[in-house]
């Protein structure tokens, strides 16, 4: 067993120092299968516990001409045919190479099955039109089905024929001179894919556009299995075990969204294509990204199904299932080769295409895999050995504004006799262009880090190569990380206020309340924002409107932009507010910026109106008017009320009608007063909030 020491390097210690010092700047670490597989992999793969890898060797199979693989089948003495579209062929893979066997009028071969004597099946589309090849190379018509497509073909337990077909979704049954009988009819669209029980006891077929399996008995009653969130079910397999493996294709409408996708009803204006659809029909090629997410499911013989990956924007074109108990797959639209646990999980990439699509695959009598790909066909053999050489392009990552780049470090597991190497390089625009600059050289091996030599950019991209002198051995990427330091820009001070919204009583008590003592404790609250993200401080001053000098409030508020001042030793008069909000925290000496704020002119006003120069004099039979003034020294009258002995407050009025003065006269005129002493409580408000009183006494004799 080969035994890999795990780097860590001096630079992690580093990397927590960055991050721990705010000052010094932002880290971007990317590892694992999410982030791995976002960037372009080019002969390197992802393990299941998400490191990345050198990929398993990929050998191109020569000789095939053709734009789309549809089928590949696996036969006697390791022979692996292959039907293709555009043109439509049926070729043979030999241990000699790759050789065309036949090239039919139609436009595409979707499937090919194999018989016992040695002849081939081809179905084709968008005829329907089944042709046999012998073992001596001879064609013929086989069976015209009369559907436009035939998407697969199966054989039963006793040599009969299964063809899955659409339009009509009908599941056809042929004998081995061609007969044919429907075993079952559909209300599907298209049959897209089958599993047959080798012990004849059952056929599985996944549909469009309605996304179903059905499971039909050899006698043709069927049921639905299970019915997927997806709406276009493309392959099917059955393991040993009796599990059946479901992928799913669909093409329009996200998955599991709150609209369902078109079932084809009277107002839809009939289901949509299928994936491939518009291939067999001489279209313009499968979808080039899908809007949903498309899934592996895994279905138990009792009905149980379990979703085991689902990733978005790809088709899961084919699986196959090796003895190792591997489960692979075939995907589009960004033609890879994927390894899905058979618990629920992630998928791991194991190979990244050029081809838009991984169309076919099967395991040949080795135990490698065959793989075909379409919109850029080709044919190819998956070895178990790791290449010499590959390399990770990550994606191309934001930093949120032009930035200064610092260091790169990693954390690998790397055995001897293997290389792993990284370079760095920035740009300003989101996808890398000519304008972008070189990859930062040489690129570094010193896993503890090294300082980058980079143009200031907001865009960044690693580039990873990994290499091997033997073929057992690949070095292993865990995490790679690069510190970055966005150019400083000045905070933004948006808002500054003083007690919010301006408070008053409204409500009037049932009875005299004692004057209300005047409020010397201002709530100051101020809003900001920092273009960096950086942390903030404030200081706060003030000064009267009068003088120049501002005062010190309070330095170094880093608990939260809100301040209580009180007020109680500040003479009453007219002042200003100033905040100034500085990045100094976060930032080296001559970086920090800072902006500030002052607020409109207000009011400190501590002392209570007064009421002032109050007397009486009768007036009619029995009644007095009472006059005086209300008066503030820096606010404005707001309100003015009356009691009579303890009795509900009267709104009072000034002389003029209107509260809009720091002095108002006024005048009351009573009732009728009885014998005896009465008392008339005045309260005058004024714009703070702040109440004072006055009385007078009237005695009636």
């Amino acid at each position: 067993m080969r035994r890999g020491k795990l780097i860590l390097g001096v630079a992690v210690v580093v990397a927590q120092l960055l991050i721990a010092g705010a000052a010094v700047g932002k880290t971007w670490t990317m590892g694992g299968s999410k982030d791995f597989s976002q960037g372009k992999l080019d002969g390197v793969s992802i393990r299941p516990t998400g490191e990345l890898e050198l990929g398993p060797v990929l050998e191109q199979i020569e000789g095939l001409k053709a734009n789309y693989v549809w089928d590949i089948e696996v036969g006697a003495k390791g022979k692996v045919y292959v039907g293709t579209g555009a043109p439509a062929t049926v070729g043979v893979l030999t241990d000699k190479g790759f050789k065309e066997l036949h090239r039919t009028s139609e436009k595409h071969v979707m499937s090919v099955l194999l018989l016992k004597d040695g002849s081939v099946l081809a179905a084709t589309a968008p005829r329907g039109i089944i042709y046999r090849i012998d073992a001596r190379g001879k064609v013929t018509v086989f069976k015209e089905l009369g559907e436009s497509y035939v998407w697969e073909m199966a054989i039963g337990a006793k040599g009969e024929i299964y063809c899955a077909t659409g339009p009509n979704g009908r599941l056809l049954k042929l004998s081995a001179r061609g007969e044919v009988k429907e075993l079952f009819k559909a209300s599907q669209k298209h049959l897209m894919c089958m599993a047959v029980d080798p012990k004849g006891d059952a056929i599985f077929v996944g549909t469009a556009p309605d996304g179903l399996i059905y499971r039909v008995a050899a006698d043709g009653k069927a049921s639905v299995l299970y019915d997927a969130e997806e709406t276009e079910v493309r392959c099917l397999l059955l393991a040993p075990d009796g599990a059946l493996y479901a992928g799913t294709a669909q093409t329009g409408g996200a998955s599991g969204a709150s609209s369902p996708p078109s079932r084809g009803g009277p107002n839809s204006g009939g289901p949509r294509p299928t994936s491939a659809e518009r291939n067999a029909a001489g279209g313009p090629g499968l979808p080039s990204a899908p809007p949903g997410a498309n899934s592996i499911y895994r279905i138990e013989p009792n009905g149980a199904a379990l979703r085991l990956t689902r990733i978005p924007g790809t088709l899961m074109l084919s699986i196959v299932l090796k003895e190792d108990g591997q489960l692979l797959a075939g995907t589009g639209v960004r033609g890879r080769f994927v390894a899905a646990s058979q618990r629920a999980g992630s998928a791991r990439v194991v190979i990244d295409l050029d081809a838009t699509h991984v169309s076919a695959l099967a395991a040949d009598a080795s135990g490698q895999v065959v793989l075909g790909t379409s919109s850029g066909g080709g044919l190819w053999r998956v070895g178990a050995a790791h290449r010499p050489e590959g390399k990770f392009v990550s994606k191309a990552f934001d930093a949120g504004y032009v930035s200064r780049w610092g260091r790169v470090w990693w954390k690998a597991v790397q055995p001897s006799r293997t290389d792993l190497e990284v370079s760095v390089r920035t740009g300003n625009s989101r996808e890398p262009d000519g304008n972008w600059s070189e990859w930062w050289s040489p690129p570094t091996s010193r896993t503890d880090g090294a300082a980058l030599k980079v143009p200031m950019g907001r865009f960044a991209q690693v580039r990873c190569t990994l290499q091997t002198r033997d073929a057992g051995a690949s070095p292993a990427l865990i995490e790679l990380s690069v510190s970055y330091r966005q150019v400083n820009r000045p905070p933004l001070i948006t808002e500054l206020s003083l007690d919010g919204a301006a408070t008053g009583g409204s409500e009037r008590p049932a009875g005299p309340t004692p004057p209300k003592a005047p409020a010397t404790k201002r709530k100051i609250t101020w809003k900001t924002a920092d273009p960096n993200g950086d942390r903030l401080v404030f200081d706060l001053y003030y000064r009267g409107v009068e003088e120049k000098a501002w005062k010190v409030l309070k330095e170094k508020i880093a608990a939260g932009p809100r301040f209580e001042w009180d007020t109680a030793r500040v003479p009453d008069g007219h002042y200003l507010l100033r905040v100034v909000a500085s990045d100094r925290l976060a930032r080296p000496a001559g970086e920090a910026l800072q902006d500030e704020q002052v607020s409109q002119p207000f009011v400190i006003d501590n002392r209570r109106p007064e009421l002032a120069d109050l007397k009486s004099r009768i007036v009619g039979d029995g009644e007095h008017v009472i006059s005086g003034l209300a008066r503030d020294g820096y606010s404005t009258i707001t309100d003015l009320k009356v009691s009579h002995n303890a009795d509900a407050w009267v709104p009072v009025f000034p002389a003029d009608g209107l509260f809009d003065s720091g002095a108002e006269k006024f005048t009351y005129r009573t009732e009728s007063l009885e014998e005896g002493e009465h008392v008339f409580v005045f309260v005058a408000t004024d714009g703070r909030g702040d109440v004072g009183s006055g009385k007078i006494v009237i005695t009636v004799e």
